[in-house]
């Protein structure tokens, strides 16, 4: 009887369940984002916007990210200019669903230099340097580094002294960057270099070290140092580098100093040219870094007093050359070009081009995209120095062609040419980080009719849809054009920085201060703050 029984209720669930409708079907998941505006203007606040019928949302994208409830909205400010992603993610059970929108914030180039103007800084500068009434001082070569291995920025800079257009005295300092960054003198005595400053890490022990030379217009003058890294920073050390040959430190009438790679090994090799001949010293090598000085006649070389030089395939031959650029007694510009085959310098073969600028910054860089060199040319309308400087006449980008890259030129027009005179220590950066190649910044030697304190050279692509070309060009603009205000001193040099790795450029500023001392000060940048 129960086993009856039992038949007829199974019997009964199993009909009900059959004629039942199942279980009730989910709407679809929907995912919604959107923004109040794609395209605010730095520092302007947009507001995210979001709602999904999932159980779980999630977020990602530029100062947005983690756990979100399904429906909300959220306000975000940028000062970082570009494209920005902002994803939602949501999930049902095992159900995923996301929606995505791009934000495109413009910033302008002003919006790039940012400096708290709250505090005179020359009420508390870093550093202030005593200078002879007789004497006048300038900040003539510096070097960017990381010389303590903290992987923060530093800087090593010549402060050369001058007395009735004569060199005197050289002093030498260092800023380690950081929260709170140091700017220190470096013990050098009987040092006078300050022409040309080389940061390599010359002795492979993850130190950046320091080569200063004089410059080749001032070879009576002549002098080589060294300044080695350790964690504690910079210091004079010229036996880092053992020296055997000829090269006499303290009278070495340096023409060139540059980074080579000769022995084809990926590493850049040290490149020394004097009056007497070439030196070299291999970073890589087995017995430590040594100078050796090559098998070469460069008597040439002295027709010339050397501005500036670079490693540039000249001729298009795909080999790298030494290009320098200079003048001759009467002080017309040349171009100097000695061909490289294998690890050795060809000076039979070399070429002189005349009718040059008057280059005091020769450079090769990546203008175009295109696997043809191109060549950075920036000269003055006579040869000059910190000191006495003359107006910038010169700011040209030369391209291979079908002899040399000399064959195509581009002129820049720049704020205030033929008034301001650029500085020689050329920055180039990607100062908004739109991974274009780099943009150029100048610092600019005062002269009597100039009112611009640095000039920004941006790089810009433009794109044709239509004929399905890309070119390049390099607009300008200075510190006054973009009316920053009166933040630098009218006497005063800047040397561009991130001291503290918030990937703005801050300033270190040496400016003449009263009773003809030089004060350093540091203008923080609060464009990313």
């Amino acid at each position: 009887m129960n086993f009856q029984k039992n038949l007829l209720l199974s019997l009964l669930v199993l009909f009900l369940f059959s004629c039942s409708d199942g279980p009730e079907e989910l709407e679809p998941l929907v995912v919604e984002l959107t923004a109040s505006t794609e395209t605010p203007n730095y520092s302007e606040s947009f507001e995210l916007s979001w709602s999904s019928n999932a159980s779980q949302c999630y977020a990602s994208g530029g100062y947005w990210s983690g756990e979100r409830p399904t429906t909300g909205s959220e306000e975000i400010t940028l000062k970082r200019g570009g494209q920005f992603i902002y994803i939602l993610e949501c999930r049902r059970n095992n159900e995923f669903k996301n929606q995505a929108v791009e934000i495109s914030v413009n910033k302008t180039p002003a919006n790039h230099f940012i400096f708290s103007t709250d505090v005179d800084p020359l009420a508390d500068p870093m550093f202030v340097v005593d200078v002879p009434d007789n004497q006048e001082a300038k900040v003539t070569a510096y070097a960017r580094g990381d010389f303590n291995d903290d992987f923060l920025g530093d800087i090593f800079l010549a402060l050369q002294f001058n007395e009735d257009g004569r060199q005197v005295n050289t002093r030498y300092f260092q800023l380690t960057g950081g929260a709170f960054p140091v700017f220190a003198e470096i013990e050098a005595d009987n040092c006078k270099g300050s022409g040309d400053v080389t940061m390599l890490d010359i002795n492979r022990d993850s130190f950046d070290d320091v080569i200063v030379t004089s410059f080749d217009s001032m070879t009576a003058a002549g002098n080589v140092c060294i300044f080695s890294g350790s964690e504690t920073g910079l210091a004079l050390n010229n036996e880092l580098v053992a020296n055997d040959t000829d090269l006499d430190f303290n009278n070495a009438n340096v023409k060139l100093v540059t980074l080579v790679d000769r022995n084809a090994d990926s590493l850049p090799d040290l490149y020394l040219l004097t009056s007497t001949g070439e030196y070299w010293v291999l970073v890589n090598a087995e017995d430590g870094p040594a100078f050796e000085k090559a098998e070469t006649v460069v008597d040439l070389i002295n027709d010339y007093t050397i501005t500036g030089g670079t490693v540039v395939d000249f001729d298009g031959d795909a080999n790298l050359d030494i290009v320098m650029a200079g003048y001759d007694e009467s002080e017309n510009g040349v171009f100097v070009a000695v061909p490289r085959f294998d690890s050795t310098n060809d000076w039979d073969d070399i070429s002189v081009v005349a009718n040059a600028p008057l280059a005091k910054i020769i450079t090769g860089l990546d203008f175009d995209g295109d696997p043809a060199a191109d060549l950075l040319v920036i000269g003055d309308q006579s040869p000059s120095n910190m000191f006495e400087p003359v107006p910038t006449t010169t700011f040209r980008i030369y391209e291979q062609g079908d002899i040399n890259i000399l064959d195509n030129e581009t002129d820049i027009l720049f704020s205030e040419q033929g008034s301001v005179s650029l500085n020689r220590n050329l920055f180039i950066t990607d100062y908004d980080i739109d991974i274009d190649g780099g943009d150029f910044l100048f610092d600019v030697n005062k002269t009597a009719s100039a009112f611009a304190s640095f000039v920004l050279g941006i790089k810009d692509t433009i794109v044709n849809e239509e004929e399905e070309t890309v070119t390049y060009e390099i607009n300008t603009i200075s510190d006054v054009e973009m009316e920053l205000g009166d933040i630098f001193g009218q006497d005063s040099q800047l040397i561009f920085l991130d001291t503290d790795l918030d990937f703005d450029l801050d300033i270190l500023v040496a400016e003449n201060h009263a009773d003809n001392n030089v004060a350093f000060y540091l203008r923080l940048n609060e464009s990313n703050d």
